[in-house]
């Protein structure tokens, strides 16, 4: 039988107290030379100087009361916002993306090179950490957490210790199931809107279409009291451990999205699910829209009888299309259509611009259309009754 996640590599080896986090009787760290390279260097020191807080003890300590020795991910978490603002200025990163490139002797991407100093700060600000209560906590949490316990979704005996820290932090250190649980691979098409009202009953809210229980963008809005429940839920769906990294879902699968799932399971009031950028919805043509606008002119195709494609590819250009991933709304034969409906967001206006730019680039036919249009859509597509 297929398992929601095959962690057999982990609960066969054994768990290692890492080296930077170990005290010797002293309260020093015996480093090993990178580690000690790193936080005596200059490069550390400046890492340290620029993103250390005076509330930083405080956090950690919480951190380690609250999850132990799989602190660290959450202690990166809570700093994400500290360096999103640092690294938005531009002028006042370029130094510190230079003295890293500089101390590892690398010529890499920006990104990689954040990356590198997030890493490093957080090693960094837990490495002078030299406190026995710390410390103590840690090998606390080492052993209870080395228990024997029972799933409470499957009941095999798992110990939690033995979890990789990535399936830890995405269930919200959720550690009372063993994630080895069996999936119903199998699932029929019509057994699943039941499930699916089921999950929406118990959690409480309409989940994104990448909920898993290790994505901690779900795990962590679940009250603790019904994880095992809701798991349950999510096991019978068939909904397996990859579903949170690729849209190979089984919702996929049978229904074309998880959207469309939603809508064949009548847990949405007219069909429509509210999002950031208004509502997507179903159009006649079964089209999925993303406003109700959208699903305006798709219903017109479809009243017309005009054979559309929803959200073809642009061709590829090496500025505006780099990706080769930028869609428009509808093809119509030769025409590609868009809808240009958040008109006045900066964003989104930089987007339509780019759009425009590509179609004129590389002479393609593309057909704007903006809400002042929709008072009037048959003359503004009426050419294509007889294209």
């Amino acid at each position: 039988m297929a398992k929601f996640l095959d962690l057999t590599y982990y609960y066969n080896r054994s768990f290692v107290f890492p080296m930077y986090l170990r005290l010797d009787d002293n309260g020093l760290r015996k480093l090993p030379k990178f580690y000690n390279d790193l936080v005596e260097g200059d490069y550390g020191k400046v890492l340290f100087e620029t993103f250390y807080s005076k509330n930083d003890d405080v956090l950690i300590e919480s951190l380690i009361n609250e999850h132990g020795i799989f602190f660290e991910k959450f202690l990166a978490l809570n700093l994400r916002h500290r360096f999103n603002l640092y690294f938005s200025n531009a002028e006042k990163s370029n130094n510190l993306l230079d003295k890293c490139a500089q101390n590892f002797n690398v010529t890499e991407s920006q990104n990689r090179l954040i990356d590198r100093i997030k890493t490093d700060f957080l090693k960094i600000l837990v490495i002078k950490r030299n406190n026995f209560s710390f410390y103590n906590k840690l090998l606390e949490s080492v052993k209870t957490k080395s228990q024997i316990k029972s799933c409470r979704v499957c009941g095999s005996n798992f110990q939690p210790i033995c979890l990789p820290d990535w399936v830890y932090y995405g269930s919200n250190g959720n550690d009372s199931i063993c994630y080895q649980c069996p999936i119903n691979a199998n699932n029929d098409r019509d057994e699943l809107p039941n499930l699916i009202s089921k999950l929406i009953h118990t959690i409480g809210f309409i989940p994104n279409a990448n909920f898993n229980p290790i994505n901690y963008n779900f795990s962590s809005r679940i009250n603790r009291d019904s994880w095992s429940k809701v798991c349950t839920i999510i096991f019978k769906m068939g909904v397996s451990g990859n579903d949170t990294l690729t849209s190979n879902s089984i919702f996929k699968k049978h229904y074309g999205s998880w959207f469309k799932a939603l809508v064949y399971s009548n847990v949405l009031p007219n069909n429509i699910l509210k999002s950031s950028r208004g509502v997507r919805c179903i159009a006649m043509s079964g089209n999925e829209c993303n406003s109700l606008d959208e699903m305006y002119v798709d219903n017109w195709f479809y009243k017309n009888n005009i054979k559309t494609i929803k959200e073809p590819l642009y061709p590829y250009h090496k500025q505006y299309n780099k990706s080769g991933r930028r869609r428009a709304d509808w093809k119509v034969n030769e025409y590609f259509i868009e809808y240009f409906g958040l008109k006045g967001e900066e964003n989104y206006d930089k987007k339509t611009k780019e759009k425009l730019l590509l179609a004129n680039r590389l002479n393609l036919k593309l057909i704007s259309i903006f809400p002042s249009d929709l008072n009037n859509i048959e003359k503004k597509l009426s050419f294509l009754l007889t294209s």
